[in-house]
């Protein structure tokens, strides 16, 4: 399974923290981080963390010892639009979920996006909306 987060800042009572406090012991998990993350959030520890090197999380989950693969992907999270169409085209996702941006341009990504991937499946959900892929 794939989860996407949006908030690599790990930040307590977030999906994203949760999953990295569950997935972080377990070497046949992986944690990316695309962008930045502030060094003193959680997702910056885990960013700074060593395999098997105990190292402070968070308040609420304490030390964790990280396992997990764990890599860092020197993208801007401020990509241009058409660039990530063009990134969507090349990988062929089967599932797009469009979890940032103003609606007008989210509007365009998912337009141009079905409009070049016409089998992909593309949710667009407001904030706190559940999706089933």
């Amino acid at each position: 399974k794939l989860f996407v987060c949006t908030a690599g800042m790990m930040s307590e009572h977030t999906a994203a923290h949760d999953l990295a406090v569950r997935m972080a012991g377990d070497v046949r998990q992986s944690v990316f981080f695309v962008g930045y993350a502030d060094p003193n959030s959680p997702g910056g520890r885990f960013k700074a963390s060593r395999t098997g090197v105990l190292f402070p999380f968070s308040d609420s989950a304490g030390e964790l010892t990280r396992r997990c693969a764990m890599d860092s992907f020197d993208l801007t999270a401020h990509a241009q639009r058409d660039e990530l169409v063009d990134f969507a085209f090349q990988v062929e996702p089967r599932v797009i979920v469009l979890g940032h941006g103003e609606p007008e341009a989210r509007g365009w990504v998912a337009d141009q996006v079905l409009r070049r991937l016409p089998g992909a499946n593309l949710h667009s959900p407001r904030p706190g909306e559940a999706i089933e892929c």
